[in-house]
């Protein structure tokens, strides 16, 4: 069984001052030896994987290096709300 959570949305600055938005979940489901294992997994809204390289850095599909410059939480209408 997997159970997802959404995180609070980030904004990245990229090299070239383009922003884009990544989407931050949480997934937790039984590991192999019956222990929860938990996942964090980001994602281009468009559903590429991005990788957190740590410190707010992100690694695109094309593989630019965004830093993180806001936080948006996810609302029910599918939008986002700057923080």
């Amino acid at each position: 069984m997997v159970a997802e959570s959404r995180l609070s949305d980030v904004i990245v600055k990229m090299p070239d001052r383009s922003t884009c938005r990544i989407e931050r979940r949480i997934l937790r489901q039984q590991g192999p030896t019956g222990k929860p294992v938990t996942r964090f997994v980001c994602s281009l809204p468009t559903g590429e994987q991005v990788i957190w390289l740590s410190e707010g850095k992100y690694r695109m599909p094309d593989g630019s290096v965004g830093v993180a410059v806001a936080h948006k939480l996810p609302r029910k209408d599918g939008d986002t709300e700057v923080h």
